[in-house]
């Protein structure tokens, strides 16, 4: 794959890739295997992100007493939304991306999922949602934190979105509002380029942040290997992920899809499983679980965690993928609480958690 300008250069030359409507997921699937770009590398914003407080996981892990917690275990963190929300027919990833929005969605995705296992453990509480909302696939909106990108339509950066959901508008509830500059934009119906356009190049208005900015990102962290994005997993900090990886369309009977040419992708990293059974069939230090922003169509195959059926199935639009594959990768991971202290989440072998 081509080297990638970086967000710094894009923006200082105000060189955007040029914006593009995607009708179904597989328009998505063909355009990133043909070098769409959605993600950028970003050095500038991971040196911001390590510089502040609790920004290098490895040392946020000691600090709040988790490292090592994540060692040998199956982690399926996203279980918990399902929990949560009282629903398993959700996160599934439903409604596919309509441009090149999709370090959006995985920030999104990154705050839902760690929203969810804080309320498990009695933090915060779950958001009212509409019943249509969870039907047509969209009841959190993306598209508040892609408004204040500040660049062109399409294309982002993992650990920029993750500064903007912090500092200015985080996780968005995708229903109405009063505010007629935001009106009922948040709706799956509304979820276009058009919409996503509307404040992206030049951020959004202040009336418009005001009216969003009630649920911000507390905590983002620099994850630089697999034991600690195991360690995040398991006390429920989900991971926003940038990088050129490509896979296949299909999965194997354990939910795992091959390497298969390359995509300027983001993706939402929803699981980990670093089990000796995991490590021995796939010849791995682990398996990592990817929750895709194309729907549910661009991939077939089993969804079953290591061919089980008494363990909560993956996503649809989900697939694992082995360590060594997807290393190289941009990992920050994202709490709605201050700091990454130690969370207890659902066991992962009843079911009837669900």
């Amino acid at each position: 794959m081509a080297k990638l300008k970086t967000l710094a250069e894009r923006t200082r030359d105000n060189d955007w890739p040029a914006p593009a409507t995607f009708k179904s997921p597989e328009e998505c699937e063909a355009a990133y295997s043909n070098g769409y770009e959605g993600c950028f590398p970003d050095p500038d914003g991971a040196e911001m992100m390590e510089s502040q407080e609790d920004g290098i996981f490895a040392d946020a892990a000691y600090k709040y007493g988790i490292a090592g917690s994540g060692a040998n275990k199956l982690s399926l963190a996203y279980s918990a939304v399902w929990k949560v929300s009282g629903r398993d027919d959700w996160y599934h990833g439903s409604k596919s991306q309509p441009t090149g929005d999709c370090v959006g969605r995985g920030c999104s995705h990154s705050l839902t999922g760690s929203l969810a296992c804080a309320v498990f453990n009695g933090v915060g509480s779950w958001p009212e949602i509409p019943d249509e909302q969870y039907r047509t696939g969209m009841p959190i909106s993306p598209v508040g934190t892609y408004w204040c990108k500040k660049g062109g339509v399409s294309g982002w950066s993992c650990s920029t979105s993750m500064a903007r959901a912090k500092d200015t508008i985080g996780l968005v509830i995708g229903v109405p509002y009063d505010n007629p500059n935001v009106g009922d934009l948040m709706t799956a119906a509304k979820y276009s380029t058009n919409t996503l356009s509307k404040y992206c190049k030049s951020g959004p208005p202040s009336d418009v942040v005001a009216t969003l900015n009630g649920h911000k990102m507390e905590s983002y962290s620099k994850v630089k290997s697999f034991d600690e994005l195991c360690d995040a997993l398991q006390n429920g900090y989900f991971a926003n992920s940038c990088g050129s990886q490509g896979f296949a369309k299909s999965r194997d009977e354990w939910g795992r899809a091959k390497r298969s040419g390359s995509w300027s992708h983001s993706m939402c990293v929803i699981a980990t499983d670093a089990t000796e059974a995991a490590k021995s069939k796939y010849n791995t230090a682990g398996m990592v679980c990817f929750l895709n922003s194309w729907g549910t169509s661009w991939i077939k195959g089993p969804r079953e965690v290591q061919g089980k059926s008494d363990l909560p199935p993956i996503p649809k639009g989900a697939f694992w993928c082995k360590w060594e594959e997807v290393s190289s990768r941009d990992y920050n991971v994202c709490g709605v609480i201050k700091g990454f202290p130690p969370q207890k989440l659902p066991e992962w072998n009843l079911r009837s958690l669900l």
